[in-house]
Formats: C-alpha cells, sequence, structure tokens
C-alpha cells in the first residue's frame, strides 16, 4: 500500500497557505488607500522596471494582458501610471510609474504588516528564511526557463 505524503507537511503547501493568508492580510490593510494587491503588485514590478511592456508586466504577474489592462486603466486615472507609446510601433505602450505619496503610503503599510508577522522571530532565523526562500525561488526559476512550467 502506498502512503500518501501530507501535503500540509511540504514546504511548498506552507508557503503557498502563507502567501494567501497574507495577500488576504495585505489586501485588507490596502482598502483605505484605495488600492488592491493586483494594483499594488503592478506599482512593485513597475518600481523595478521603468518603461516595461504590458505584455511584458502581464507575463511577470502571470495573468492575461486584457484582464491587467483594466487595473492598468484605473492607476492611469488616478494619475499613478504614465504609458507611453512607442515612437516605431504605435502599438506597443510602455508603462512608468509617477511620483505619488501613496506609493509611500503602501510601502507603510507592507514594512508595518512584515514587523507583524515577523514578531517572535530572530534576526538570524530570518536570515536564514530568506535565504531559503531566495533558493526555492532560484530553483523554480531554473525550472521555469528549462520549460517545465510551461
Amino acid at each position: 500500500m502506498l502512503k500518501a505524503t501530507s501535503t500540509s507537511s511540504l514546504i511548498i503547501s506552507r508557503l503557498a497557505r502563507f502567501s494567501r493568508l497574507s495577500a488576504k492580510l495585505l489586501e485588507r490593510r490596502l482598502v483605505p488607500l484605495s488600492i488592491t494587491l493586483q494594483e499594488m503588485r503592478i506599482a512593485g514590478l513597475l518600481m523595478e522596471e521603468q518603461g516595461i511592456t504590458q505584455k511584458d508586466l502581464a507575463e511577470k504577474l502571470s495573468v492575461r494582458a486584457a484582464t491587467l489592462s483594466v487595473a492598468i486603466t484605473k492607476l492611469e486615472k488616478q494619475g499613478l501610471i504614465k504609458r507611453t507609446v512607442n515612437s516605431a510601433d504605435k502599438r506597443v505602450q510602455f508603462l512608468s510609474l509617477k511620483p505619488s505619496r501613496k506609493f509611500a503610503q503602501v510601502d507603510q503599510v507592507l514594512t508595518s504588516l512584515e514587523a507583524t508577522v515577523c514578531e517572535g522571530i530572530s534576526k538570524r532565523d530570518l536570515a536564514v528564511t530568506h535565504k531559503v526562500i531566495s533558493q526555492l525561488i532560484g530553483n523554480i526559476e531554473i525550472l521555469e526557463k528549462s520549460g517545465e512550467l510551461s
């Protein structure tokens, strides 16, 4: 008889649960700022890569470009994102963040939430956790590049 692995003991399962719970909590804390978790993720990626296309952004977020379009339009109407048309190809638009106090507020929410969820964990343990999670992400990125996640 085969022994089934308890999924709750798998690291990947625990990380998925952490991701769901922390996303839910973060979403609630973002409500007063009138920004969704998806919009925050868009802004976060644009902070790292100014001038990225909507297609590339959708790929990085693992969402369809059409789904992303609604969030981008909302952020643009709030004056948080700027679209620049590519002079060589008018169909291509580059996205960039506009300076805003709202992003400083979002950063405050993130910092506060992280401090709360990390309460009672030593700096040493947090450093090890960071290192392990970084390695897990690196291993998954290798699988992704090899085509296993496609």
